[in-house]
């Protein structure tokens, strides 16, 4: 008996001393890709482990020098998702100390490419005046998609100069009033931006379409509702290439005219604030449209700030967008997406960013048509009143596989062929002290259940693309715009030397 056992530990020794290992082995859990990413995302490989650290720096180093300068990117989304995705959330104060950040820094060839349903806010408000699609988000994208590259070329600028044109922009895109103003110059007062201190261009660029809000009849009655001069100033980079004859009436009635102009003026916008040129921020469509909620238990809501408000205590149903006349995809977006070396669907609201989007006739086709890498950046929380309760289970909240489910329900085609690897942060990651903060506040991480994410057909990606200096500061779980670019960036590569 002693002498078979004897005999099957030295099987057991001889099987272990004939293993082979790959210096990836020794670098924590997951797959290839998830592993060289955190290598490349600053996990520390373990140390004590002979042979490795030259290969490890060599990879690391290979992963960081990928060239991207012709890689072609589109990504879709709404606004805070989007935004954040693109160059940073350009609401909140802060952005302006860190402007430039986030896929536009990684990636040269950039297409955002925006949801227009919103309708709450100024937005709304504008929506009261103007015959146009909803520009709330585009603002938002347009002004994350500023370049320190652009403004520094486009108006010779140094790097101090082109930050701080960056923070003066941001004073008056985010600019919102209450009581009307009465003259351009006010408007440069309350938004603490100075015109002397901004590119004389920019300055008279800027000035102008200050200066068509009070000029133009067409656009003066909507200074005294509440608004956002940045809304305001894409409406009136539009009616800047309109007759001024042309009434809401007319304009209603001339919709191809209207069209071009939105895309006119918003490429004409895009290129004087160093957000690029003609095709780096687009509307997925430029027919107005509305969105309609309906619930599990048979009720509709109609409208975006109607539907985030809703405390129905019901799952979602179905999500449908209502577009005023037959949608029209511009032609530009097409072409950009028949292009794509990469597709990302940025994170953000469930139902009111990539749902949207995905339900304008042609998108879908041209992704699925596409030969492009394909990513959807999942969502790090549960949101009330969408993915607070699963349709199939309205007890429970939602998991990354139930956000794939939804998709897969609400837009035409399902998600068959629209994305391939699923982007996620392992909260894993992140500390329970800071996890049970947020249960205090009555907030859920969307937790990646991999099994079933890979069992619906899709590869999910755990990476550490969160902001470690929110998180250290402030315990705040939030995607960091540089890491989720890395991370974008990096999976092109990983992804094909998996297959290797």
């Amino acid at each position: 008996m002693a002498d078979n056992r004897i005999s099957f530990l030295q099987e057991v020794m001889q099987g272990l001393s004939a293993k082979r290992f790959a210096p990836l082995d020794f670098l924590g859990k997951g797959s290839l890709a998830e592993r060289a990413l955190a290598l490349v995302l600053g996990e520390e490989p373990p140390s004590g482990v002979p042979g490795c650290a030259r290969e490890w720096q060599q990879l690391a180093e290979g992963l960081r020098s990928f060239d991207v300068s012709d890689t072609r990117v589109v990504v879709l989304g709404g606004g805070t998702g989007l935004s954040r995705a693109v160059g940073g959330d350009s609401r909140r104060p802060e952005w302006k100390l860190n402007p430039f950040t986030g896929l536009k820094e990684v990636f040269p060839n950039l297409c955002s490419l925006v949801c227009v349903t919103d309708d709450g806010g100024s937005t709304g408000e504008m929506l009261k005046d103007f015959p146009l699609i909803s520009l709330g988000d585009l603002r938002r994208v347009l002004l994350a998609s500023v370049r320190s590259s652009h403004l520094k070329n486009q108006y010779r600028l140094k790097d101090a100069e082109a930050a701080e044109t960056a923070g003066m922009l941001h004073g008056i895109f985010n600019l919102r009033f209450s009581t009307a103003p009465d003259s351009p110059e006010q408007l440069w007062k309350r938004s603490g931006a100075a015109p002397e201190r901004l590119p004389a261009p920019l300055a008279g660029y800027l000035s102008d379409l200050m200066k068509r809000l009070f000029s133009d009849q067409r656009m003066k009655a909507a200074l005294r509702r509440p608004q956002c001069l940045g809304n305001l100033l894409i409406a009136a980079a539009v009616y800047g290439k309109l007759p001024a004859f042309f009434r809401t009436a007319e304009l209603i009635a001339n919709q191809k005219r209207l069209q071009a102009a939105t895309l006119d003026g918003i490429a004409e916008l895009s290129v004087a604030v160093g957000a690029g040129g003609r095709n780096a921020v687009l509307p997925c469509t430029v027919t107005p449209a509305q969105l309609q909620v309906l619930y599990a238990n048979g009720v509709m809501v109609t409208g975006e700030a109607k539907a985030g408000a809703a405390e129905r205590g019901w799952p979602v149903e179905r999500v449908s967008a209502r577009f005023t006349e037959a949608p029209v995809l511009p032609d530009e977006a097409a072409a950009q997406l028949r292009r794509a070396d990469i597709i990302i669907l940025a994170p953000g609201s469930l139902y009111t960013s990539i749902i949207p989007i995905l339900q304008v006739p042609g998108i879908a086709e041209l992704i699925r048509s596409s030969k492009a890498m394909k990513l959807l950046m999942a969502n790090i929380w549960v949101q009330q009143g969408e993915t607070d309760a699963t349709l199939d289970a309205p007890e429970r909240r939602f998991h990354v596989s139930d956000l794939i489910r939804a998709y897969n329900h609400n837009i035409p085609g399902g998600t068959e062929g629209l994305f391939s690897h699923v982007l996620t942060i392992d909260m894993a990651d992140i500390p329970g002290s800071v996890l049970q903060n947020y249960a205090i506040e009555k907030k859920e991480p969307i937790y990646v259940d991999s099994g079933q994410v890979r069992e619906l057909g899709f590869e999910p990606v755990q990476a550490r693309i969160f902001s470690r200096d929110l998180l250290r500061q402030e315990n705040i779980v939030q995607h960091d715009p540089a890491a989720a670019a890395l991370a974008s960036w990096l999976l092109l590569p990983t992804t094909k030397l998996s297959k290797v």
